[in-house]
């Protein structure tokens, strides 16, 4: 049980820790290229969350929705 427990925690500061260092960041940063790209402005960039950020939170939230699912069938069992 204690074993189980500190997975889980460990697992969850994983997921707060990355969706954290991809958060969009309140100051732009300097954008690579110059004028002629297509996106380039001068005044920066600013940096939204990878795709995949979004795919893991949705598949932590569904995962855990399908845990307690789990549970509260096998106690009405």
């Amino acid at each position: 049980m204690f074993i189980k427990r500190s997975l889980y925690l460990l697992i969850l500061t994983l997921i707060l820790s990355v969706s954290t260092a991809f958060a969009q960041v309140d100051e732009p940063v300097p954008c690579p290229g110059g004028p002629d790209d297509p996106g380039w402005t001068p005044d920066g960039c600013y940096l939204p969350l990878d795709t995949w950020v979004y795919a893991l939170v949705i598949a932590a939230v569904i995962f855990g929705a399908y845990k307690l699912h789990q549970k509260q069938k096998a106690l009405t069992v």
